[in-house]
């Protein structure tokens, strides 16, 4: 080792999940890789071949280990058999795994750091689908209880991990997500040219993230549609984000077009035009049941977007006093929160600063940061 931050040889970091579009698992691996490098660190990480183009900004400083590519549909479950294949049970080049996607390779030794992003398949099990809740069920509990030391972005999933599956305090770390660096609000120009190639109005209430169950989109457009007429005559509602699989149905009913009402629906928007979607929304909710973290919310409040969350845990430590928490989960009080950020300029600028403000605490430095020490306590233990 060399340096305060760097870490010792023979880590790896697991992406062999990785795959365009990318979803916020991957920019959450990303950023630590990117946060590392930050504080001196250097990991070797394995990553199909087809995704190495688009991570060359993120990959700096790590040693890149390429493994072929596989369709999307098999990547679920990939580190199951792709990584003891190339490195066998007891690889000696390696002496520490790290696995972001919640499941590790049960049919090898190495010592292990693991991600839990969620607990979505023990929490809220029916918002999967099949494939997913019998793989993520079966395999997860199984590598918490493998994993020396556990990563956690919330404090809530800090809690469900001891508490569920018996883990002592010291194995699980809290260590926050950041959002990219170029979410910031944007200059006028660059809102007003999204606005024209993506035919968004001048005000809309947007939301971003995949169209699953979970996120109870149902009640987003239910509140949407009892806004007075004045509101929804010259405000739309704007969803981006692919479509989960099993999800297509809800996806049908959330953006088809009511009897006053304007819905516009992008699916997936390239990444880059996300700050200037973000900075030109009058508001931006996220009435999810259910998060590990909530990584749209920060990217909103990084571009001093309004945000209005569910009372979902994670995004109540998430926003703290920053934005709207709902109370409940009924539809009258989330179109109360929209109409009130929507009339209301003054209350729109306070949370617009307040969210700002808070989104500061979270950084990249800060991720590499508290990524490196964990690796470190994970050599000790």
């Amino acid at each position: 080792m060399s340096g305060k931050n760097s870490v010792p040889e023979g880590i790896a970091i697991d992406l062999l999940f990785a795959a365009q579009p990318f979803t916020g698992l991957e920019h959450h691996a990303l950023h630590i890789l990117r946060g590392l490098h930050q504080v001196g660190a250097s990991v070797d990480v394995l990553v199909p071949s087809d995704v190495i183009p688009n991570i060359q900004d993120a990959v700096q400083g790590h040693r890149v280990v390429p493994f072929p590519r596989v369709p999307r549909g098999l990547r679920l479950g990939r580190e199951q058999w792709s990584f003891p294949w190339r490195f066998g049970a007891y690889p000696r080049a390696l002496r520490l795994l790290h696995s972001v996607l919640g499941v590790a390779p049960l049919l090898s030794a190495v010592p292990l750091v693991l991600t839990v992003p969620d607990l979505t398949y023990r929490i809220r099990p029916d918002d999967l689908h099949p494939r997913a809740r019998w793989y993520f069920g079966m395999l997860g509990p199984r590598s918490i209880r493998r994993a020396h030391r556990i990563m956690v972005s919330s404090k809530a999933v800090w809690r469900q991990v001891i508490d569920l599956y018996h883990i002592a305090p010291e194995r699980v770390a809290y260590v926050p997500l950041c959002a990219d660096a170029t979410f910031g609000p944007r200059p006028a120009a660059e809102v007003a040219a999204a606005r024209k190639r993506f035919g968004l109005p001048e005000r809309y209430v947007l939301y971003v993230g995949t169209i699953d169950p979970r996120k109870d989109l149902a009640r987003l457009r239910a509140a949407y549609e009892l806004l007075p007429p004045d509101l929804t005559d010259d405000s739309a509602l704007v969803f981006v984000g692919r479509t989960n699989r099993g999800a297509e149905r809800l996806a049908g009913q959330v953006r088809q077009a009511g009897p006053r009402s304007h819905v516009i629906s992008l699916d997936y928007v390239p990444r880059e035009f996300l700050p200037a979607i973000y900075s030109g929304a009058s508001l931006f909710c996220y009435p999810s049941r259910y998060e590990g973290f909530g990584l749209p919310v920060l990217e909103a409040m990084s571009c001093a977007t309004p945000v209005v969350v569910s009372s979902a845990e994670a995004l109540v430590e998430l926003v703290d006093e920053a934005g709207v928490v709902l109370r409940t989960e009924s539809v009258e009080e989330l179109t109360q929160a929209m109409e009130r950020l929507l009339r209301f300029d003054a209350e729109q600028a306070r949370l617009r600063n307040a969210g700002l403000a808070r989104s500061k605490a979270f950084s990249v430095e800060r991720l590499g940061r508290e990524t490196a020490e964990v690796y470190r306590q994970a050599f000790a233990a």
